[in-house]
């Protein structure tokens, strides 16, 4: 933990090891421990920190199940720190605008009990494509990656409720995903809020996020969704058996057809000059 202190900068920022270099005796902000003196969580959110995160320092915590270094400079212009051996405990992590610029294969097979995933504001160095072993945390709850300049076409295995069957919360905007969505995303599946707003490659008429939104019938546990400023067309569809829903942002689309959403539903569709027409 003192190398981890020193390397990121809490040990100024937060004062981490200025009176004790024990990180379990109260005086290490935002480091929480277990009964037998194992560091299990690391919450230094805003904390001023500015340095580097080594991936051989972090191993060592091998009791950790929460990591939380959001909105600090801990980056270094460096890709997400590849784990060996793998962290097997950690549920949660969060690097949201932390100038990591790249994930680099393999790095989420080193968590295999991770339920929440935080990367949003981070400008990956190079276009951003999902791999393939994200499949490996099939525990996860909640996966958001906005504006990390994630090119490529739309992953619709997040929806697969037989990968990720705990999986509520999906959010993947501002980026430069494309495609059609699958009609049957989401179906079965705990999803209950979903963002794919505002894809930001709408100048490339080859490369949008498009098709029917009607995959939003079979999602029965939503409660939001917001897929505005894309390039969705064809009629609204009839979501009126989606009796959690509460909110739907679907503005600024091709969309058209006559709204049939939950009663106290608040639908913001604005910028579909077709809706309230047949189509």
């Amino acid at each position: 933990m003192q190398s981890i202190a020193n390397s990121t900068g809490a040990a100024k920022s937060l004062g981490w090891g200025v009176r004790s270099p024990d990180p379990c005796g109260g005086t290490w902000s935002g480091v929480r421990c277990d009964d037998t003196g194992r560091v299990v969580s690391i919450n230094a959110s805003r904390g001023g920190l500015s340095g580097m995160l080594y991936p051989a320092n972090l191993s060592l915590l091998t009791s950790l199940s929460e990591l939380d270094l959001s909105f600090n400079d801990v980056g270094g212009g460096l890709a997400l720190p590849q784990l060996r051996p793998p962290v097997a405990g950690l549920r949660t992590i969060d690097l949201r605008s932390t100038k990591f610029v790249d994930i680099p294969d393999g790095f989420f097979s080193a968590f295999p009990a991770l339920e929440t995933f935080a990367i949003d504001d981070n400008d990956m160095a190079n276009p951003m494509v999902m791999q393939d072993d994200v499949l490996t945390c099939s525990r996860l709850r909640s996966f958001s990656a906005n504006n990390v300049n994630m090119y490529q076409a739309f992953p619709d295995f997040f929806g697969n409720a037989s990968l990720f069957p705990d999986l509520e919360s999906l959010s993947l905007a501002r980026n430069k995903l494309w495609g059609v969505i699958d009609p049957d995303f989401g179906k079965n599946s705990k999803i209950n809020f979903l963002d794919v707003g505002a894809q930001l490659n709408r100048d490339d008429g080859a490369s949008e996020l498009s098709g029917k939104v009607n995959f939003i019938v079979g999602m029965e546990n939503l409660v939001e969704v917001r897929v505005d400023h894309n390039s969705f067309f064809g009629p609204l569809p009839d979501a009126t058996n989606l009796v959690s829903l509460r909110r739907v942002n679907a503005a600024a689309n091709d969309l058209c057809g006559v709204p049939k959403f939950p009663a106290g539903t608040d639908v913001e569709l604005d910028g579909n000059p077709k809706v309230g027409r047949e189509c």
